[in-house]
């Protein structure tokens, strides 16, 4: 006789949500958690919400790095008129 496996909890959804979005929860727990959000509503919002903010937060870095990079060709911009300007 094979054991059953446990049920996941809430609590335990929370715990593992970022493994399960990194994709290294083994076959096994991943069965376990995609069973937990087929019947809970609230962590399947809960997993909603948490892929939203990863997403956001990514589209927020990718624009943190456009910004570096035009401040960086901006500032060399300026150096390049500046030294330009003081050539005889």
């Amino acid at each position: 006789m094979t054991a059953q496996p446990v049920e996941l909890v809430c609590r335990e959804v929370v715990e593992l949500v970022t493994e399960y979005l990194g994709g290294t929860l083994s076959p096994a727990d991943r069965a376990r958690f995609d069973a937990h959000l087929a019947t809970c509503p609230p962590c399947t919002a809960y997993l909603a919400q948490v892929r939203a903010t990863i997403e956001l937060a990514g589209e927020v870095g990718a624009a943190r790095a456009a910004d570096d990079d035009d401040i960086a060709r901006q500032l060399g911009d300026l150096f390049t008129r500046w030294h330009d300007k003081r050539q005889p």
